[in-house]
């Protein structure tokens, strides 16, 4: 299987453009890529059925196809997040002298994609890519909060909340019930439910469509965390939150159906 995929992505780096659009046959794939002309036929095949190439019914020959163009475009999103987000994470974390961390929404997963560590000795660090359940934690949580209520239902149904990976136990009611508090407060905070003794405050981050992409989170120890200081961390998140969506192109109140 490994071969295949291999031979596939010979062809889609023999078709992408040099400056131009660029089409090749099933002859001249095979050729360039000393592959046999059955091999290369079967493979493209494949990748047109799933839109990685597509091909001209005139020329009968093969080009890019709109799939990768696709996925692209939400990496070319992913890296534009992340580097709009990047100074006002910075400041968010001198201001806090907490860890800060940026996440963004893959499925029914919330993901770490960046992060600013505490100069304090006792802090709280995350590696990125952690990955967990859009519904622990609080930079997951305000991400949920979020999308379309049938989305959340879709997402919450079926789960067996006695195995959900939660240090704190959780339940159906209770997340729901935060899930209407973070949305008449406009952020999240949880205790000790990613990591022990540790207190998150998160807020939401919209794009220009409207739709809520990701969050920013402060974290610690949760004895740093008293209530005046969960007050101001909560108007920071906020505050910065709504400066990175707005360079995001966002306007106007989130949508939710």
């Amino acid at each position: 299987m490994s071969g295949v995929i291999g031979k596939a992505i010979d062809i889609l780096d023999a078709l992408v453009p040099q400056g131009m659009e660029k089409e090749l046959s099933v002859t001249e794939i095979s050729k360039l890529l000393d592959m046999p002309v059955q091999s290369a036929h079967r493979i493209l095949n494949t990748l047109t059925q799933y839109g990685f190439v597509t091909q001209n019914s005139r020329t009968k020959k093969y080009k890019l196809g709109l799939s990768l163009m696709k996925y692209g475009f939400l990496m070319w999103d992913s890296l534009m997040f992340r580097s709009v987000a990047r100074p006002y994470i910075e400041e968010l974390s001198q201001k806090t002298r907490e860890t800060v961390y940026l996440a963004s929404r893959e499925n029914n997963e919330g993901v770490y994609i960046d992060s600013i560590d505490s100069p304090q000795i006792l802090k709280i660090s995350e590696p990125i890519g952690l990955r967990l359940p859009l519904y622990i934690g609080a930079s997951n949580r305000v991400i949920l909060a979020y999308l379309p209520l049938k989305l959340q239902d879709q997402l919450l149904r079926g789960v067996d909340w006695a195995k959900v990976p939660s240090l704190k136990p959780l339940t159906l009611e209770y997340v729901k019930a935060d899930l209407q508090r973070i949305r008449a407060q406009g952020y999240s905070v949880t205790n000790g439910e990613a990591t022990e003794g540790t207190t998150g405050i998160a807020a939401p981050i919209f794009s220009y469509e409207r739709t809520v992409v990701g969050s920013i989170n402060v974290a610690g120890p949760e004895l740093r965390f008293q209530a005046d200081t969960i007050e101001k961390y909560s108007y920071y998140v906020k505050k910065y939150a709504g400066l990175i969506s707005a360079e995001l192109g966002y306007s106007g109140s989130s949508e939710r159906a």
